[in-house]
């Protein structure tokens, strides 16, 4: 049944069952009663410039850095508009409206969309009801015995090789460097660029506490013990409190840092005058100024962001002497497996080229068996007697009636 006529047959079998049409919705956008001309006019326009958008991307992009590519491109609404031209935050709220619209109608694809403001499930179920033999014990044990000595003999020659000779190669990084960004929603873009580096990513929602500086300034301690400089870069929105939270964490690592012999410099990264400019990166007013965030260069843009991040980390860090002493790790690995398949290999398949198992028979597994179990079948019943808000057992009406009780539950206190 199409969506249509769900929702005409639910608003026929509402009126003779004496609903208004306003007592049929649970939601003010409830997915049963979406679908007006204006719905899927907008739906499908929104549908097809994300398609259009992820033709060229590829990537997985949020809503937010969706905004930024719209007004990027200077596009006109339905109406003939230009988006985020007149009203940036009202189109904000449209963009989500039609979104969502879009997602009840079933109209678009919706490819690499990500949630960034709400975390991963971490889902436990294994997904299966079943019964019966897992492993069934049908096996050849001679041959397996067989193959089991033949890798037998390249693990205990691996165990040996483990402890060939090698030199620290991980200890000629002589900066810490850390990455401070004010948008969490930044993140898959600066992290992978951290790991890469061996820096410290420090995500941030807005200002940072004092605690976090404080942990960043015990970090410093740490480093320098190690023999480390420090070196702190900080990415924000292009606007005066972006501006503003750059000076309040250098001047509260100045303040715990007094005192203390550490070398630590911080700067600001991003967003600067030039890749406003560079980017021709579109502003909207906020609270009276020209604001431009950083959602809206990785939106237009993809990949850039992450490009000035690997050019800032990438002279502090040292790749040729690391790879001197790879290479010179690698060699001697190299000759002792030289070594042990001379003089070990050799002895260790004679010995187990002795052992026979010609006296097993007809051993099997299976005889492990008992042909009097009798396997379960999945069976568990729970007496269930709580007050679920939704019970899918229910009929549309009488789950209709269950969301006005609940609502109707609630009393308001007075104050």
């Amino acid at each position: 049944m199409s969506h249509e006529d769900l929702k005409e047959m639910l608003l026929s079998q509402g009126k003779q069952l004496g609903y208004q049409t306003s007592d049929l919705k649970v939601l003010s956008t409830d997915p049963y009663f979406v679908g007006t001309s204006k719905d899927y006019t907008d739906a499908e326009w929104i549908a097809a410039l994300w398609d259009k958008m992820m033709a060229t991307r590829k990537k997985p992009l949020h809503l937010r850095g969706f905004h930024y590519w719209i007004q990027s491109q200077g596009i006109k609404k339905p109406g003939g508009v230009k988006y985020a031209h007149v009203d940036p935050a009202k189109d904000w709220l449209y963009l989500l409206h039609s979104t969502q619209v879009a997602r009840y109608l079933g109209i678009g694809q919706w490819k690499n969309l990500v949630d960034l403001k709400h975390p991963e499930p971490r889902d436990y179920d294994n997904y299966f009801v079943g019964h019966g033999l897992k492993v069934s014990g049908e096996i050849d044990v001679q041959a397996l015995l067989s193959r089991t000595l033949e890798n037998l003999v390249n693990e205990i020659l691996g165990g040996v090789l483990d402890y060939a000779p090698r030199y620290h190669a991980d200890g000629y990084q002589l900066y810490h460097c850390e990455v401070w960004c004010e948008k969490n929603s930044m993140g898959f873009v600066i992290d992978p660029s951290c790991k890469r580096f061996g820096a410290c990513y420090q995500p941030l929602v807005g200002q940072s506490s004092v605690e976090k500086v404080n942990l960043a300034y015990h970090r410093a301690i740490k480093a320098a013990q190690a023999g480390k400089k420090v070196r702190i870069f900080y990415i924000a929105d292009w606007d005066r409190y972006g501006h503003a939270m750059v000076s309040a964490v250098a001047r509260k690592i100045e303040f715990f840092s007094e005192g203390q012999e550490l070398d630590i410099k911080l700067s600001r990264l991003a967003l600067s005058d030039e890749h406003i400019d560079k980017f021709n990166l579109p502003k909207a007013p906020k609270h009276g100024e020209a604001v431009v965030e950083l959602d809206a260069l990785e939106a237009i843009h993809p990949g850039e962001l992450g490009k000035i991040v690997d050019e800032a980390l990438k002279p502090y860090h040292d790749y040729d002497k690391p790879k001197q002493v790879e290479q010179e790790n690698k060699r001697i690995r190299e000759r002792c497996k030289e070594l042990i398949e001379e003089k070990l290999r050799p002895g260790l398949e004679e010995a187990f080229d002795k052992v026979s198992f010609d006296g097993l028979g007809d051993f099997t597994l299976t005889t492990s068996l008992d042909d009097t179990f009798a396997v379960p079948e999945p069976g568990h019943g729970v007496a269930e007697n709580g007050a679920w808000v939704l019970d899918t057992s229910r009929s549309y009406w009488e789950q209709l009636e269950e969301y006005k009780r609940y609502k109707a539950s609630r009393v308001e206190e007075e104050a």
